[in-house]
């Protein structure tokens, strides 16, 4: 009876014991964010890069300005010298009979629509061409639909375009200033910090002293620094997409100027970054952007190795289009 008892109290103390542990365990709270989960791309990083995009557009287009600021001022003078002669000739015809005046006055009107259709002809400007500018073919890729579509109306002058210019280069200290802060708390190295820095006042500098290819080449520099901010925060797709697109402008930029050895050093880098990538792009099933990609830089070897300009402005605006596969099938996988 007693042993009964004993194991009665035992396996009372037991449920007592079990119900306790269950009831004064705390229901799990979900695990925080790890705090080496990189933070999201600040949107300023792409509004650098896009502003600074808009001051090559600009620059590069300097050129086809100038043809088209002549071509109007010399339109212009032309019919200054086209109404003192109709001046000259009225008033030389005005003794004339009121018959020949009457009948004059159809072909003249019929005359000035025409003169006023022609003349409307004459003023629109011809196309940029592919020699009025370094990094025309490669902007033409880079533009949106929308701004492709856009008709930008020529300057009076080319101080309009300088302006323009300089205005934009303004609003990137601004969004520098925003932005640099943010790369310090993520733990970028000062060295790509100041090196970018450095590089937006020799912008500003050459910019306000309106230096054409001085800008244009540093501007292309400064776009150098981006794919190592991207590399700390969240990507969308991998920085060496950007420093592809910033290789291919600066090897048409060293070849118009006849520096073929540094542009051959910008091909190695397409080739180089080009293989990183390879990988990811198979995995995601786009060996078809790949081999489009290998086949484009080969064809740039070979109009680099020719040293034809023209060539290597057409090829490169088609390793562009590829990179811009390339990121198009990668943004979709990350």
């Amino acid at each position: 009876m007693m042993k009964i008892k004993k194991w009665g109290i035992l396996a009372i103390i037991f449920c007592i014991l079990i119900t306790s542990v269950a009831c004064g365990k705390k229901p799990q709270k979900p695990s925080p964010k790890s705090e080496d989960e990189p933070k999201p791309l600040p949107k300023v990083v792409e509004e650098i890069e896009k502003d600074t995009l808009k001051i090559m557009e600009q620059i590069d287009k300097i050129p086809y300005f100038q043809r088209v600021i002549v071509e109007k001022e010399m339109l212009e003078q032309k019919k200054k010298a086209e109404e003192m002669q109709m001046k000259a000739a009225e008033g030389g015809g005005a003794g004339s009979g009121e018959q020949k005046q009457g009948g004059e006055e159809g072909s003249k009107q019929e005359g000035g629509q025409e003169q006023s259709q022609s003349g409307s002809e004459e003023e629109k400007p011809k196309p940029m061409t592919i020699d009025e500018g370094i990094l025309t073919e490669l902007m033409k890729r880079e533009k949106s639909e929308e701004a492709e579509n856009e008709n930008q109306k020529a300057p009076k002058n080319l101080d309009e375009v300088w302006t323009t210019v300089n205005t934009t280069i303004l609003g990137l200290h601004n969004k520098w200033n925003v932005l640099e802060p943010q790369l310090i708390q993520q733990g970028v190295s000062p060295e790509s910090i100041n090196s970018f820095e450095t590089t937006l006042d020799t912008l500003t500098k050459f910019g306000f002293e309106k230096k054409y290819f001085e800008t244009l080449s540093v501007a292309n520099n400064l776009t150098a620094y981006l794919p190592d901010f991207r590399a700390y925060f969240k990507k969308e797709v991998p920085p060496s997409i950007y420093t592809l697109k910033y290789q291919v402008r600066n090897l048409v930029l060293n070849a118009a100027v006849g520096d073929f050895d540094a542009a051959q050093e910008s091909l190695n880098k397409l080739k180089e970054h080009g293989q990183t990538l390879k990988p990811q792009l198979i995995e995601k099933k786009a060996k078809t952007t790949v081999d489009k990609y290998d086949a484009s830089v080969s064809n740039l070897e070979k109009s680099l190795t020719k040293k034809d300009l023209q060539l290597i402005k057409i090829n490169s605006s088609i390793v562009l289009k590829n990179i811009l596969l390339m990121e198009e099938d990668l943004s979709a996988s990350m």
